[in-house]
């Protein structure tokens, strides 16, 4: 079986997560692929894609919906599954809004996805520049302070967990 992985990343953060999902696949014997959206030349030749991007502004990176417009036709009908990092998800009903919001149903249901998944992300202040900051100001629901966020909050159990059962589909498929 071969799986690729594939993600949109800003700071590292995402890459990581994908990383990290490619591991749950390698450790039980699948070839994996790991690549920046930017540098995929071709979809041919997977039998599962596993594809993510972090939420800026409300939207995936444009490397991610410019990936999806190149490849949409070639991944419909084939085992497609996304996840989103967002530290909205932090807040009260941030899952729920990250899911209203921030999954574009209907690119994700012309490709046929089959699962969608959101995982809280990781902020670096020092990392990122003010219009970044600005942007993280304004979506916050006000009960806590961007600058007290300033921490990984990947939650790396629900990962592995997400990705494992994407990878008891797939493999015994």
């Amino acid at each position: 079986m071969k799986l690729l992985v594939a993600y949109a990343s800003k700071h590292g953060s995402s890459a990581e997560i994908a990383l990290f999902i490619a591991q749950v696949f390698t450790i039980q014997g699948v070839e994996v692929t790991v690549k920046d959206v930017k540098e995929v030349e071709s979809v041919e030749g997977y039998d599962a894609y596993i594809l993510g991007s972090p939420i800026y502004g409300g939207l995936w990176l444009t490397e991610m919906s410019r990936f999806l417009d190149k490849v949409w036709v070639q991944l419909h009908g084939k085992p497609v599954y996304f996840w989103i990092s967002c530290i909205r998800i932090l807040e009260s009903d941030g899952l729920q809004h990250a899911l209203d919001n921030y999954i574009h149903r209907r690119v994700l249901d012309e490709i046929g996805v089959r699962e969608v998944a959101v995982f809280a992300g990781k902020i670096r202040l020092d990392e990122i520049d003010w219009n970044e900051r600005w942007t993280l100001s304004a979506r916050y629901d006000g009960k806590a302070l961007p600058g007290s966020r300033n921490d990984d909050f990947r939650d790396w159990d629900a990962i592995r967990a997400w990705a494992e059962k994407i990878r008891a589909e797939v493999v015994k498929a």
